[in-house]
């Protein structure tokens, strides 16, 4: 089971490995820089070095990252959108660098200009990063709640631009299940989840959810605003993680706790999210 948590960096990107094996990690996701700064310095060939030699001994079996908090590739503003272009090139040949399994990030914000012209301008952005940085890692677009004018809270915003990406096989999604239940996507029931899930898989194909955010939701369905709650102490309930936890089309999928607390609080949901696991018998 591949089941992790966002693991802290501090003191080196060597360190993540060993973070995430010290709370029972076997995927973790690490901001390859300072998610609140613009700009870092390049990764030394020693600190990848020891990155590697630890990832080796941890048992981590995937490792994603997450892109800068500052990124704004939709942006109608063109010095904005340029800076941010540039930082997804270093986000990209740095995730390159520690092949990672995938980057995720956020599908940009409009900021008031419409969804339609955000898309479009997301659109450009990534081509115009693809064609620069090359590489091969997968980019994941995340799911959002909604919350101000960010894209992504609805599957067609994807669909739209996995169909202008000049390498859409490249892309893959990252599910986040806060975000889903805030953009008014029910996981809730079984019969809710299977609807959800059957038009993610009309709109963009299941094919390319190649990471899930288990996070519980502080608001309620269709809130349209994005706060992490622990496992089963939100508004969402145990159902919709016993969903996704024996979903069998998401067994290979690295699924990452982005929930409050630290790291006690992540031993905690990923034992609540084993305990949901069924069990197979097996002759």
């Amino acid at each position: 089971m591949l089941l992790g948590a966002h693991v802290s960096t501090s003191g080196g990107l060597d360190r993540a490995p060993l973070n995430g094996k010290a709370i029972g990690c076997t995927a973790i996701q690490i901001f390859t820089k300072n998610q609140r700064q613009w700009s870092a310095s390049p990764i030394g060939d020693a600190e990848a070095g020891l990155y590697f030699k630890n990832l080796k001994t941890s048992g981590i079996e995937a490792v994603v990252s997450h892109d800068s908090y500052l990124i704004n590739m939709a942006s109608p503003d063109p010095v904005m959108r340029k800076k941010s272009v540039t930082a997804f090139i270093d986000e990209i040949r740095r995730a390159e660098l520690l092949r990672l399994q995938g980057l995720v990030f956020h599908p940009g914000s409009h900021m008031g200009a419409g969804e339609g012209n955000g898309v479009a301008r997301m659109v450009e952005s990534l081509n115009a990063a693809l064609s620069e940085a090359g590489g091969s890692v997968a980019l994941l677009f995340e799911t959002t709640s909604g919350q101000g004018t960010n894209l992504g809270w609805r599957f067609a915003h994807l669909r739209d631009m996995l169909a202008g990406v000049s390498s859409p096989s490249r892309f893959g999604v990252c599910l986040d299940t806060c975000h889903l239940h805030g953009a008014g996507y029910d996981l809730t029931r079984q019969s809710a989840y299977e609807k959800t899930l059957s038009e993610l898989d009309c709109e963009v194909g299941l094919v390319r959810v190649r990471c899930i955010h288990v996070n519980d939701s502080k608001h309620p369905l269709g809130s349209r605003k994005d706060r992490h709650d622990n496992i089963g102490k939100g508004l969402m309930g145990h159902a919709v993680f016993k969903f996704i936890m024996n979903d069998a089309r998401f067994r290979s999928v690295p699924k990452i706790l982005e929930t409050p607390g630290g790291d006690e609080a992540y031993i905690q949901d990923m034992k609540t999210l084993r305990k949901l696991v069924k069990k197979v018998e097996r002759p």
